[in-house]
């Protein structure tokens, strides 16, 4: 009896010896797991520093969008609010440009007046010696003063064709290629300002203002409103410095050189080495399906750039997905030029241009 109790105890505390063992091995495992996932965190943060003129430009970004716009993600996978987290109040934010009514002023946004000059600029201006047509986009084009213009762009497989339209009076005015061989570098990601430019707060400044116009004036010559609106109108977050919070795509073929001070301070120098395109503020307003409103989306259009650049074998354009910097310091005369939407063709009152 004696042996069987001895032989059993040394089951029992080999046994639990295995079981620590195992223990201790699985415990190293997940700490070297740990720590490759931290590395490899680390690393994803290093990498695709922010691009100006792509002088910092060293090596291409992975083949899949990383970049994609969150708009479709917030929709699909919306994060959970904790039911005690009190409600936050919106205020206005640049990535929703103007409003429903405002829009309607818009000449493009009448039915088939954008699918029209489209045509007419594909029909007219493209050739069988400029490569495969891919697709056609009204989008928003950023100038290097911060200018916002309306411009038709038309993509084949060797060219970007950007094209100045009226469409009022429905004929082109001006257009200028740029062949994709040129290029050296894609910047694809958020539109910021230098950390000492002073638009973000000029922004917040002219927003807080006209908003509180609006509110303590228009709308209460319609209504009086209650005493929680009345806390509303004033708050001082309206007047908060405000980002651009839009995403933008820059075209570049200055081959890593700095600008000149020539091109740099000339406001009217046709030699800018870099086009930089954000969506059409029709986007955000024109019914219908992602898909159908595809025409007015940045993304769109640079996704299949990314593709018809990554087709060519003889291409060496480096793409990134990181900020875009929009060199501007003051911005006083483009923060009135975008205010009053002088770059896109809109009825004014009485008068259209």
């Amino acid at each position: 009896m004696s042996d069987i109790l001895d032989d059993d105890l040394e089951l029992r505390v080999g046994t639990l010896q295995l079981t620590s063992d195992n223990a201790n091995a699985d415990n190293r495992l997940d700490n070297a797991s740990d720590a490759k996932s931290s590395n490899k965190n680390k690393n994803q943060l290093n990498a695709n520093p922010s691009v100006l003129s792509g002088a910092d430009s060293l090596s291409s970004s992975t083949s899949s969008f990383a970049g994609r716009d969150a708009r479709a993600e917030g929709i699909s996978n919306p994060e959970p609010r904790n039911a005690s987290e009190p409600e936050r109040t919106v205020y206005p934010r640049y990535d929703v440009p103007f409003n429903r009514e405002n829009i309607k002023d818009f000449f493009t946004f009448r039915k088939g007046v954008v699918e029209n000059a489209i045509q007419e600029c594909i029909t007219a201006l493209l050739f069988p010696e400029d490569g495969e047509y891919l697709g056609s986009w009204l989008l928003t084009e950023i100038t290097l003063w911060d200018n916002e213009k309306e411009r038709i762009v038309l993509l084949t497989s060797r060219l970007v064709m950007t094209i100045k339209y009226d469409f009022i009076a429905m004929k082109q005015l001006d257009f200028k290629k740029t062949y994709l061989d040129d290029l050296d570098t894609i910047a694809i990601g958020e539109l910021v300002y230098p950390p000492s430019s002073l638009v973000p707060r000029l922004n917040g400044i002219a927003t807080g203002v006209t908003t509180v116009v609006k509110d303590c004036v228009i709308d209460r010559l319609c209504r009086r409103p209650t005493g929680n609106e009345e806390a509303k109108l004033f708050d001082p977050k309206y007047f908060e410095p405000r980002e651009r919070n839009l995403r933008g795509v820059r075209l570049m073929w200055n081959k890593g050189e700095p600008l000149s001070l020539k091109t740099a301070w000339n406001p009217f120098s046709q030699d800018v080495p870099f086009l930089t395109f954000a969506s059409h503020p029709i986007f955000w307003h024109k019914d219908g399906t992602l898909e159908e409103r595809a025409m007015y989306d940045m993304e769109t259009f640079a996704q299949k750039l990314q593709r018809a650049i990554e087709s060519m074998p003889s291409s060496t354009c480096c793409i990134h997905h990181s900020p875009i910097v929009i060199q501007s310091y003051l911005g006083v005369t483009s923060l009135l030029h975008n205010k009053i939407s002088l770059g896109f063709f809109k009825v004014r009152g009485k008068f259209s241009f």
